[in-house]
């Protein structure tokens, strides 16, 4: 059965849904909520630090080299800081999607303006500006450990 909001009316809130992962780690880096995602046109898919109060997603190290093919022209340079120092990229477009599980609806692909920076050693991170502030997304904790859903959907 899909698993997915609607509203009052009947029409659908959210297009998709998945699992996300709470403190969970990659490399040595953990990330309090996971999500998973598709950068590109990669064929792989990535564990991304889902940050609401990152300003920006951020792309960096091997993704960087892998993409450089598909990055258009950059619309801005600038600095940012985070808890690991302050790090200068370019905002490029690019396509991110989020993973719908099976039977839980469909994968929502977002055109979005993402920093990609060479100086970026972290994770993938889904940041608030030119990425979450063009969808509807929701998370539920759920009632045990292993019900967390992340539900996401476009805005009308």
């Amino acid at each position: 059965m899909e698993q997915l909001i609607r509203r009052s009316d009947g029409s659908l809130w959210s297009c998709g849904c998945s699992s996300f992962f709470v403190s969970h780690t990659i490399n040595r880096w953990r990330l309090p909520i996971a999500v998973q995602c598709r950068i590109g046109s990669l064929e792989s898919t990535d564990l991304a630090l889902l940050d609401t109060g990152a300003e920006w997603s951020v792309i960096g190290g091997d993704l960087v080299e892998i993409l450089k093919d598909e990055l258009n022209s950059p619309t801005d340079s600038f600095s940012i800081s985070t808890r690991m120092g302050t790090i200068r990229g370019a905002l490029h477009r690019i396509q991110i999607s989020l993973l719908a599980e099976q039977n839980c609806g469909k994968d929502l692909t977002v055109e979005s303006s993402v920093l990609i920076s060479q100086d970026w050693k972290g994770p993938v991170v889904l940041g608030y500006r030119g990425f979450l502030e063009r969808i509807r997304f929701a998370l539920d904790p759920g009632v045990s450990p292993d019900e967390q859903r992340f539900y996401f959907g476009t805005v009308e």
